[in-house]
């Protein structure tokens, strides 16, 4: 599958994006996608439009998100004994684990895991009813339960 997202789908939003940065930004975000949601690898995924707007959306958000943070400079400041620290970013992960969710989500939608199942050990045609309880003891019936 191609990046659904295209360069003019994020310069509506950021029209200060140069090309060359755009286009950096959307093969990153894109490669970053597809190691979450490894279904967005397949040349052909069944996705519904709905699915490729959530994959837009995640992309979008987290490109628009990176432009705003910039370089992710930290600036600190101090009067007296107090201080703080300002940190423009997070610049280890681009995605948010809400995002990241939504990504998996779709490829849930293309491969449906397998469902919990029983597997029957008890050769076929064999059926023998109890006629007496196994745990009640010292009754009727114990002669027939030796053999059960």
């Amino acid at each position: 599958m191609q990046n659904p997202l295209t360069r003019d789908a994020l310069k509506v939003f950021s029209p200060e994006l140069s090309n060359d940065t755009a286009d950096a930004m959307l093969a990153t975000a894109w490669a970053r996608a597809q190691q979450a949601a490894p279904c967005l690898r397949e040349d052909a995924p069944d996705l519904d439009s709905a699915d490729v707007e959530i994959i837009k959306d995640v992309l979008r958000s987290a490109i628009l998100r990176w432009d705003e943070r910039g370089s992710g400079a930290v600036a600190q400041r101090t009067a007296g004994e107090y201080g703080e620290t300002f940190r423009a970013s997070d610049s280890s992960t681009l995605f948010r684990p809400n995002e990241i969710r939504d990504l998996q989500s779709v490829c849930g939608n293309v491969r449906k895991r397998g469902r919990a199942s029983t597997i029957s050990t008890i050769p076929p045609g064999y059926h023998q009813t109890p006629t007496v309880h196994p745990f009640l003891t010292g009754g009727e019936g114990d002669d027939e339960f030796e053999g059960f």
